[in-house]
């Protein structure tokens, strides 16, 4: 059962995920930002460390503090004020974004510390973006850092309330300006939030991956893609993110397999990152409709030959992505992925296929619609099973695995 492997993969929320030296590290929400620690992406040990302590936060953080009037919490793991935080290396320095807020509230803080190392401790050169009460503006939470193709520096951020914005920065990592940047999603109070952004520089595209829902029990994680950093970001039907509500091709949802034990609830706000020739998406999960417990998950992604991402219906477990020389038609548990926000979880039908193969891609026709994707060799309840990832041409995605009956 997942999270029974150690304790580092509980009570992780808002993950983003770097790798530095010879380890993979996540940061995220609760406490002083905390760090977990990974050398395969599988297993993960929680050995105490975060970015700050209770001493260090109150001091290097007083400004965002006493902005949003938050209190510094007691403990490394109490529930916090301080949310959502992502490290990106610059030189021989990591950077952490870091934000301070509360729920239901746009008065927000986004500030930008410093290490030598990465796991602290971090140092605070300023603030990046704050955002007021009682203006239709960004909330300055959700922080994710990136370089573009020719070396410029952005943040993207921001949720509820207006939007999601990007905004320049400086070579410092501070902003250029003052201002809140540029929309490219949401407003209006539609529930968006946790953005990140990837470049594929293979096709030239930057994918804006985006949480929508509710975090307890109807996240899902959707993306869009664009030409420039800039925008627009269009999805698979040709909807701009920052022109319509409900956009994007969802690529994860709630979802049970009938052969698993268990059931993945609000699947979301996800990081991505590329490890050599691998791209991996890191989230975190409910288990079973219980709230009350968030779970740090890896996922393998790739991208089918529309050039769209599509997610592995499995947490990472060392899978390859290798050329398929066999015919792997048959009967798989198959899942179609909600196709809008929903508390509902989607349940999988065992259906037999025929799926045509190039290499890893795949075509697969489920229930009269075709789907593109690709096809890998997943652990599946301890057994290696053909599984596939597919999305059709309006951005609906499909999960197969092979039954094992």
């Amino acid at each position: 059962m997942l999270g029974k492997k150690n304790f580092g993969e509980r009570w992780v929320h808002d993950p983003s995920i770097i790798h530095a030296g010879d380890a993979f590290y996540t940061v995220s929400t609760h406490g002083y930002y905390q760090f977990r620690k990974s050398y395969d992406l599988i297993s993960w040990e929680d050995e105490g460390k975060s970015c700050f302590d209770k001493e260090s936060i109150a001091r290097e953080l007083k400004e965002g503090i006493e902005y949003c009037k938050a209190s510094v919490p007691k403990t490394r793991e109490e529930g916090s004020n301080f949310w959502a935080p992502d490290i990106i290396k610059v030189g021989d320095k990591y950077r952490l974004y870091h934000a301070i807020s509360s729920f239901g509230s746009p008065l927000s803080y986004i500030g930008m510390a410093e290490s030598d190392k990465i796991d602290g401790e971090y140092h605070q050169k300023g603030c990046v973006v704050k955002s007021k009460e009682g203006v239709p503006f960004p909330n300055a939470i959700d922080p994710s850092a990136i370089r573009d193709e020719n070396g410029k520096f952005y943040l993207v951020y921001g949720s509820f309330f207006g939007g999601i914005f990007l905004k320049e920065l400086k070579k410092n990592g501070l902003a250029v300006d003052e201002g809140y940047g540029i929309k490219l999603a949401g407003g209006d109070m539609e529930a968006i939030e946790g953005p990140c952004l990837l470049f594929n520089k293979e096709n030239g595209y930057y994918y804006l991956f985006l949480s929508y829902g509710s975090l307890v029990d109807s996240y899902n994680v959707r993306v869009a893609r664009a030409k420039k950093i800039t925008g627009p970001y269009i999805d698979p039907q040709g909807r701009r993110l920052d022109k319509v509500k409900d956009g994007g091709a969802i690529i994860l949802t709630s979802y049970h397999f009938s052969h698993q034990k268990d059931t993945f609830t609000a699947p979301g706000h996800n990081d991505v990152l590329k490890f050599r020739k691998n791209y991996f998406l890191a989230h975190h999960t409910r288990l079973n409709n219980d709230p009350s417990v968030s779970y740090l998950n890896i996922r393998q992604f790739a991208f089918n030959k529309f050039g769209w991402p599509v997610v592995f219906p499995s947490l990472y477990d060392g899978e390859k992505l290798r050329t398929v020389s066999e015919d792997i038609s048959g009967k798989y548990n198959v899942i179609k992925l909600n196709t809008h926000t929903t508390v509902a979880t989607a349940e999988s039908k065992l259906i037999d296929l025929k799926i045509k193969v190039d290499g890893y891609f795949v075509e697969v026709e489920v229930e009269g619609e075709k789907y593109y994707g690709v096809a890998v060799k997943v652990l599946d309840a301890g057994n290696e099973r053909y599984a596939f990832s597919a999305m059709n041409k309006k951005g609906y995605c499909v999960w197969g695995i092979k039954s094992p009956f």
